[in-house]
Formats: structure tokens, sequence, C-alpha cells
């Protein structure tokens, strides 16, 4: 296995261990995994679910499923959809919310509007060119960019950062991260799923690439019978279609043009009216959709006067100049295309590094784990660019010495918050230095994390606060019944703190400035894992040292 799969394996094991279905999602999947589904036991399964039950017959009753009455019940949705289509509503209407609370309402927002786009998009172009049911390309096209959520999650603000100047750029985001990581967020999205056991058409479709063999080893193109086999064949080919059609219309994307309609006659006679009639509706059908889910999107030109746009740029390029971009498009980016984002590529490249070489929470057995390089994709730009190695130690890695005692006390203020209504919020504080702290000795650092502990219990004074040694050279504060607000006040006078002490002798750790990371929680709900609250505020110490030390990042845990 390369560097690169590693990596993909490592953040997809992390994502499956934090993130898990529902029961209900689970259930649905053991019941439909038998050929002679039992409907009965299904729609009992579903009912066990009021919201979930509540959310499928709003989608069913829309514009989306264009169905002749009205439904008012499982039993209804259930004789006119069928199971298939019941099931896929439920799977992708039932993903684990942690996945979406590390995310900024400015990426979640594009997160949605893409999304949604692609998986409207997969369903009318499945049922008009295909002419075959949508329902699959509707939920692939939905859980695609999942992804996304898990790098968000994992590797935090240099990789939104990367988001956010991809966007800006209208680059390639999948070209971008397999230039960095040596694999893309839907790689990663089906790696999930797989371990999420979903049926296997929809990771395959979820990933698939125009020079990635169809399964079954048969060619591509041509124009399937309209039949559900043939369009589960076709799967891959109708949700590249939807992706390139999303980012045309909800990324704004104008050069993806080419490619959707070269690729769109290829695979099934895609002609530009056909396209117009297409786009013609879509935006409408995204929007119910969003009310449906209760979810805000961005504000976006009308679709239809982006694909005129795009038509016209299109037009005023020459036939022969249009396929010699997409030869070279599809022969790799040359480096010079990237140059404004290597700052990004080379801190995202941090970031996975310190996945990577996390120490496994768990581990399987008693053997210790080999060590692992960071990918080769990210080696070779570091080295490329004449950054610092990144082979070395990370200097964030999880320590269980320090990291159980903190959780076992974590998880006991969050059931004293939640006995007594109340916030709570954590504070992680680490020293901001320039050596590589990986060379100082074992001791040294927890030393130094107790030294840098006793002068936090010094500066802070807050009802019932815990301090404890925490990571290399850092700490934690336990802050019971103290909101966001607070928490970020109290650390920026932590700050400020040790900015004004002059240098002792006592207290070595006083001569360093800090990073702070504070996550917060306003009341934590039943079956809260205090785990959310350690890595999110693990998240905003990362942000705050890679934007240069000295400050605070903080985030709320809804």
């Amino acid at each position: 296995m390369n560097d690169s799969a590693v990596a993909l394996e490592r953040l997809a094991a992390r994502a499956g261990q934090m993130h898990s279905l529902p029961a209900v999602a689970i259930k649905v999947l053991e019941l439909t995994n038998n050929p002679q589904v039992d409907a009965r036991a299904l729609k009992q399964c579903i009912e066990n679910d009021p919201a979930l039950t509540s959310k499928i017959l709003r989608v069913v009753n829309s514009s989306l499923f264009g169905l002749s009455r009205q439904v008012s019940d499982l039993n209804q949705a259930l004789a006119l959809l069928g199971t298939k289509p019941l099931k896929m509503l439920v799977l992708g209407f039932s993903l684990p919310a942690g996945l979406f609370a590390g995310a900024t309402a400015e990426v979640l927002g594009r997160f949605w509007r893409k999304s949604l786009t692609r998986a409207v998009a997969g369903r009318e172009i499945s049922e008009t060119l295909w002419r075959t049911p949508g329902d699959d390309a509707f939920i692939s096209g939905l859980l695609q960019d999942l992804g996304l959520l898990v790098l968000v999650e994992q590797l935090g603000e240099p990789y939104v950062r990367l988001l956010d100047r991809v966007f800006a750029s209208g680059k390639d985001l999948l070209e971008v991260e397999r230039a960095a990581l040596g694999f893309d967020h839907t790689m990663l999205t089906a790696r999930v799923l797989e371990q999420w056991s979903f049926p296997q058409a929809l990771i395959e479709a979820v990933a698939w690439k125009p020079d990635t063999p169809p399964a079954d080893g048969t060619a591509l193109g041509g124009q399937p019978s309209p039949t559900s086999k043939q369009g589960e064949k076709a799967l891959p080919q109708i949700v590249y279609l939807a992706d390139l059609l999303a980012q045309l219309l909800a990324d704004q994307r104008s050069d993806v043009l080419p490619e959707l309609m070269r690729l769109g006659r290829q695979y099934h006679g895609l002609s530009e009216s056909v396209l117009e009639g297409l786009v013609a509706g879509l935006q409408e059908k995204v929007a119910q959709l969003a009310a449906v889910l209760k979810v805000q999107l961005p504000d976006v030109v009308d679709y239809r006067d982006i694909l005129v746009q795009a038509q016209k740029q299109l037009a005023e390029v020459a036939c022969s100049v249009v396929e010699d971009m997409l030869r070279a498009k599809s022969a790799g980016a040359a480096p010079d295309e990237y140059q404004s984002l290597w700052s990004e590529l080379h801190e995202l490249g941090q970031a996975v590094e310190m996945v990577v070489h996390r120490v496994p929470e768990q581990p399987k057995d008693d053997a210790q784990p080999a060590a692992v390089q960071p990918s080769s994709a990210v080696r070779a730009v570091t080295v490329e660019k004449g950054w610092p190695s990144l082979g070395g130690q990370s200097n964030y890695r999880t320590h269980s010495h320090t990291e159980e005692p903190l959780l076992g006390q974590l998880r006991a203020a969050v059931t004293a918050a939640r006995q007594r209504r109340c916030a709570l919020s954590l504070l992680l504080v680490e020293l901001d230095r320039d050596e590589d702290i990986s060379a100082v000795a074992q001791q040294q650092h927890i030393e130094q994390s107790k030294r840098l502990a006793a002068a936090v219990r010094e500066h802070l004074d807050h009802p019932g606060m815990l301090v404890l040694p925490h990571g290399q050279c850092g700490c934690a504060a336990i802050l019971p019944d103290c909101d966001r607000r607070q928490a970020v006040e109290l650390a920026n006078q932590l700050i400020d703190g040790f900015r004004r002490d002059k240098p002792g002798e006592r207290h070595a750790a006083r001569r360093a400035s800090i990073s702070v990371g504070a996550a917060s929680v306003a009341l934590p709900p039943k079956n809260f894992p205090a785990e959310d609250l350690l890595r999110a505020a693990s998240r905003c110490l990362f942000g705050s040292r890679a934007s240069g030390g000295g400050m605070v990042k903080s985030i709320e845990i809804y």
C-alpha cells in the first residue's frame, strides 16, 4: 500500500470510528439486503423515527417525484415508489449530524448548493436521457461530497482555506486535492460509504472517473435500454454528468461545459436543446428540496443565465482549441497552474501528516504500528518548492498518557453540565515554539506541560476550573458554566497575561507566547460525546498555530 493509500485509509477509518449511521438506517440496510424485502417490517422500522418519516413524505410529495396524487403515509409511499426508492431516501436523510458540525456556514452553503443540484440533476438526467428510475443517481449525487466534510473535520482550517481559494479561483477541486494528497474527497466518500455498508453500485458511482473501467468490464458509452439493470450499469456515467452540470451551475465553472457536452454526446447523445430543457426547471426543484430539508442555500445567479453565458464563451472558441484544452486537462495540470495555492497545499500536507502520524486510539493488537510517511504527492511538492521536510514527527500527535485522564475528567464535566443545565467550554493551550519539539525527551515534554498548567492556573480565575497537562508541552482547561463568549475572553486574558510576564527563572513556560483552541457547548444534550469537544478544540488549536500563533480560535458545537 503506497503512502497516499495509507493516508486515505487512515482518514476513512477515523471517520468510521467517529460517525456511524443511526439505528434506523442500519436496520433498513439489513432489511433491504434481503432479496425478498419485508415491506411491512421496513415500514415499521422507518416509522420508529417520526422526524425521518415526515421528511420522507415531504420529499415524496414534492415535484421531484411527480406523483399523480398526494401521499399521506408510508404505506402509500411504499406502494407508489417501491422499496428501493424509499430505501435510498432513508439512507440519504439519515446521515450523522456530527459530520456537519465542524463546517462553517459558508462551506456548508456551498456544499448543499452543489450536492442538491447534483442530486436533482442526476435524477433528471437518468429519467430524461436513460429513461430509467433516477433514485440511485439522486442518492449518489447527494452523498458524493461527504468526503469533503470529513476532510474539513479532520484537517481543519488548512483544508477550509484551500476550499475557499479553489472556489474563488474556479479551479478543479478534485485535481488540486489529488496534487496535494494523492487522492480526492470523492474517493474518501466511497471508503466511508463502504464502511457503512452502502450498496456497491452507489460506492462505485461516487468515485468514478471517465478513465475508470466499469465494474463489469463492459465498454462505456452507447445508449442503454430503459431497464433498471442497464440503468445501474450507466449510473457512474449519469452521476459524473450530473457532477459536471453541478460544477457549471452551482460553482459557476463555465470551463466544464465543453467536457459536459463532449461526454454527454459520447454517453447518450446529449444535445444543447436537451441540456437547456434539463436546466430550465432545475433551480426551482433544488430550492424546493432545500426547503424540505430546511437547508439555507447561498444566493446564486439564475441557472439559465449561467448556461447561456457559458454557451456564449464556448461559441467564441474554435473547436480545435477546445479539443487541445481538453487534452491538456486530461494529461494533468502543469505545476504553474497551482502557483497561487502553494502555501495552502503546504499547510494541507502538514494537516494530513498530523492525521496519518496520530497514534491510533484503540490499537487492535499489541504490535506497534509501523511509522507512516506522508503522501508522496505532498513530499514532492515540498521538496520542489524548498519547504521544510514533512518526514519528521508532527508537533500535534496525540499521546495516550495525557489523552485518557483528560477525557475522563471531560466526560464527568459534560455529565455535570447537563445535570446543571449550563454551558461547558474546553481550552487547549500550547506554547508557540520554533524548534522541533519532537526532539525533546519525553520526560521534558511532561515537565513542560506541568509548568504550563501551573502558569495557566495562576493567570485564570474561573469557578470550578480544572487544568491538566495535555499533549506535548501543552495543557487543557475545563471551564464549567462557561459559554463561548466567556471562553474567548478568558483565552485572550490568558494570552495577554503571558505577553506581559517578564522572564523568570521559576516559570520558563511564561517566556513563550501561547496559542489557544476553544470549544464550547451551550448545553450538552443527552449522550453528548466528550470526544467531540476535545476534537473541536484540537482543530481550533491547530488553526491558531497555523495562523501564526499568539491567538485564540474558537467554535461552538450544536
